[in-house]
């Protein structure tokens, strides 16, 4: 019997032959369809959950020079309501991490279905070895959260599926090596406390894995190997790794289970870091290289955004625009698509391969270097590079704010935790989403202790900053509706503008963020605005507003800024200048 891989990766399950006494003349006709090397038993009723993953694993014994291109298995899926899609297989060696370009017979399929009801679906081989056939079930049952895309209403934010919105909560995971690790003690020591605090989204560098593979987690367990490198540079279709994507995948597969969203920082560059370099690859390999990761890695739905490497220029043919070409002709499934770009004054968001962007702090506060290097601990960089990184429907993300990483940036920066709280409300503020991190060192990596993850006891003192994020993640979940606001600056006046911004819908819900207590003027349009706070950033305890109320006869009929004609501007004074305060303000 063959097995038939469905729902979760590395769970292999082996189906039965059919009921039916076969006749002499079925038992020959499956022996002469066996002896053209392609088989596959199926079953008539496979189960799969909605945005979950459908697999199966297909034998092929035929001798190829090179068996991960010289046979492309291509499939047709057909859904519930008739729609059709095509999507490569891919070889994978002996379906357990073993094999390589000529060793192994085990091709397969995998997609993520998005629609409930019964799958119809067809494989054939590019030489002309017999394919098959078959149906699986998408059922409600263990449902995905499904695809993070724009929001469709708002797409300042993600959504799921561009019609769910979500309050991305997202930690940047740094260990390229520990995936080498015992995967159950990764699992329960750095994925788990991150789920158990409401993270959703992790920014990591093993998927793909190209470099650094001494960075693990030092205060584990041993890894198994530091040999992870995913392909020999410039041969990626004859060296694939096949142990190393098995490793890959059952991350990706672990978090994908969960709903946990996952951004490629190091992506599909290896040279900036070490590893194998893109530019080694010939154009042929470049176009294997994107359709086989594709094909294994686009039917996760958590794949929360494909990406080329840190800090390039956006306009690229042979690079990163190249890549998002490639991407956005082969991944079936739409995931995001970016590149980092170190400087988003000047950005390329605007072209259509880019689906959201990817930012870091450069180049807002001077063009030169040496200038500018000295603000690059502030908030108000983040807030400006997160407005001017925005292109109507691209959601932006905070990749690589300094400000907000301990690891690598604050040791550069001289940041304090104080800059990396206010940094995280100058993104949100900006309507734009965030990773944040609290490890500490280049180089190395711990789990618990001073320098470890913030989520593992008070010796560690970046505690303080995970609970300052909490602080915001629930007041973007609970005290506001998030996805019905934006950036409106413009309604603040008499104020710093470096330290105080504002999101609102206005007439409905506003919030202002104030460093150190900053007063300022809101212009509010007519409503009666009650059940007001102040919001204490730091420590998360409310205090009462009064109700302000604004009636048509009061609303300004000419202003400096013409957004803030039909409104008035109500003087706001937080309760002290001692920390960072949020004013929440709602209509009826």
């Amino acid at each position: 019997m063959f097995g038939v891989w469905l729902g979760k990766p590395q769970r292999a399950i082996a189906m039965s032959y059919p009921r039916k006494a076969c006749s002499h003349f079925v038992i020959l006709a499956v022996l002469w369809h066996l002896s053209f090397s392609a088989s596959s038993i199926v079953a008539a009723t496979d189960e799969v959950g909605l945005y979950r993953i459908f697999e199966k694993s297909i034998e092929n014994s035929k001798a190829y020079k090179n068996k991960f291109k010289d046979a492309e298995l291509i499939c047709k899926y057909t859904s519930p309501s008739s729609k059709e899609t095509e999507f490569a297989g891919f070889f994978d060696g002996d379906g357990q991490g073993g094999g390589d370009s000529k060793n192994g017979n085990v091709w397969k399929l995998r997609f993520m279905p998005d629609e409930i009801g019964e799958w119809k679906y067809t494989w054939s081989w590019s030489d002309g070895t017999p394919g098959g056939s078959g149906t699986f079930e998408c059922v409600s049952t263990g449902a995905g959260t499904g695809i993070l895309r724009a929001y469709k209403e708002n797409p300042h934010w993600f959504a799921y599926n561009g019609t769910d919105p979500v309050w991305i909560k997202s930690y940047y995971e740094t260990g390229h090596g520990s995936i080498a690790q015992p995967f159950d003690w990764v699992t329960a020591n750095v994925y788990q406390p991150l789920i158990d605090r409401g993270y959703n989204h992790l920014q990591v560098n093993w998927l793909l894995s190209l470099c650094c593979f001494g960075q693990y987690y030092l205060d584990g367990p041993a890894p198994s190997t530091q040999d992870l490198a995913l392909y020999e540079e410039g041969k990626a279709s004859s060296t694939m790794r096949l142990n190393v994507w098995q490793m890959i995948e059952r991350h990706l597969g672990w978090l994908n289970d969960r709903n946990v969203g996952v951004h490629m920082f190091l992506g599909f560059e290896g040279r900036k870091n070490d590893g194998p370099s893109w530019e080694k690859l010939s154009e042929e390999e470049k176009d294997f290289y994107v359709r086989y990761v594709v094909a294994r890695v686009a039917p996760f739905a958590n794949v929360a955004g494909w990406n080329f490497v840190w800090e390039d220029p956006g306009h690229r043919e042979s690079h990163e625009l190249g890549l998002a070409r490639r991407l956005e002709k082969y991944d079936v499934f739409n995931h995001l698509r970016t590149y980092q770009d170190e400087h988003p004054r000047d950005n390329e968001y605007q072209r259509p391969e880019y689906t959201f962007a990817a930012i870091e702090n450069h180049f807002i506060a001077a063009p030169e270097k040496p200038l500018d290097r000295l603000y690059r601990k502030t908030a108000w960089t983040h807030h400006q590079a997160c407005l001017v990184g925005y292109v109507p429907g691209k959601p932006v993300y905070m990749s690589e704010g300094n400000a907000l990483w301990r690891r690598y940036w604050h040791e550069r920066t001289g940041a304090t935790q104080d800059d990396l709280r206010q940094a995280a409300w100058g993104c949100a503020t900006a309507a734009s989403s965030f990773c944040w991190n609290g490890h500490a060192k280049e180089y190395e990596l711990a789990v618990r202790g001073p320098e470890g993850m913030p989520f593992h006891g008070d010796d560690n003192p970046f505690t303080k900053s995970a609970q300052y994020i909490d602080i915001l993640a629930k007041t973007m979940a609970e005290e506001i509706a998030f996805h019905r606001m934006t950036p409106q600056d413009h309604l603040l006046t008499q104020h710093d503008p470096f330290r105080v911004w504002c999101l609102a819908e206005p007439g409905k819900q506003y919030l202002v963020f104030s460093t150190a207590g900053e007063p300022f003027t809101l212009n509010l349009t007519a409503s009666s605005y009650a059940n007001n706070i102040w919001l204490n950033a730091k420590t998360g305890e409310q205090e009462p507003v009064d109700e302000v109320k604004v009636s048509e006869e009061e609303l300004a009929t000419e202003a400096v800024d013409e957004r803030r004609v039909g409104t008035k501007a109500i003087q706001f004074t937080p309760p002290d200048r001692e920390t960072d305060w949020v004013l929440i303000v709602r209509g009826k």
